[in-house]
């Protein structure tokens, strides 16, 4: 215990900052310790023990504040209060009717605390919110359905996707040539291939059964298959049929496929 603590406890004041600070220093108490338990700032505290009464708030609010701070010590809160205030007011006494209107108006704890600090969470529900009903007043002011817009778009959506480029459509050809062609196969049985990509000269290969192969061209693929049903086919993520034989035995891929006749 330091110096100023024995000193406050060899001669404690006969008011109320006198027990309060005393009681307090007993039990080894720092003012930190007590704005902890009470929500009282130690501003306030420290006010209050060094009877500098400008510093404090309104009498309602500073009342419950002592009363807070002495309960909290296992003091009669209410009772240090008002010798607080009679201190204050140079030994008079507060009329009957005064206290018992100061006693029925008299604050809470959870009144008294410190301001407590809103989460980020909460802000941005609270925002969340107000954009929602902002954006509702104003469909409704405006009589305007965003979800009729949503459904056109998505029609214009799946309207260009259907019009995308397919092996067997001649006709989407030109638009499909714009874009890269990718092919994969997966081999469902040892097979030769003959492949020629872009018009290329044609190249015999050999793949065992289980492979995955993908093919890539800016402009044609003519695939060759010497074996039937030897591989699962898909071009540009779409499942794509074997090719059935031709009068040569082979069976024959072409993308895109060649105009009919």
């Amino acid at each position: 215990m330091t110096v100023e603590q024995k000193q406050a406890l060899v001669s404690p004041g006969q008011h109320a900052v006198g027990q309060l600070q005393h009681v307090r220093l007993e039990k080894n108490l720092t003012l930190e310790d007590v704005f902890k338990a009470t929500r009282v700032s130690t501003a306030n505290l420290r006010a209050i023990e060094s009877l500098e009464y400008e510093k404090l708030p309104a009498d309602p609010f500073a009342r419950g504040q002592i009363t807070l701070y002495g309960n909290y010590l296992g003091l009669d809160g209410r009772s240090l209060a008002e010798q607080f205030f009679i201190a204050r007011d140079g030994g008079k006494r507060t009329p009957p009717y005064l206290k018992k209107r100061l006693s029925a108006h008299c604050l809470t704890p959870k009144q008294l605390a410190e301001p407590t600090h809103i989460s980020s969470a909460t802000i941005a529900s609270i925002l969340l919110v107000c954009i929602v009903l902002s954006f509702t007043g104003f469909c409704v002011y405006t009589s305007w359905n965003p979800f009729a817009f949503l459904t056109d778009h998505t029609k214009k959506i799946s309207s260009s996707v259907i019009n995308t480029f397919h092996p067997a459509n001649p006709a989407s050809g030109n638009r499909a040539a714009q874009k890269p062609l990718h092919l994969f196969a997966v081999f469902l049985k040892d097979a030769q291939v003959l492949v020629s990509l872009d018009n290329q000269e044609s190249a015999q290969k050999t793949y065992a059964k289980g492979t995955s192969v993908h093919w890539k061209a800016e402009k044609q693929i003519h695939l060759e298959f010497l074996q039937p049903d030897s591989a699962e086919l898909q071009f540009n993520n779409t499942p794509l049929s074997f090719p059935t034989a031709r009068s040569n035995g082979h069976y024959i891929l072409k993308i895109p496929a060649p105009a009919a006749p």
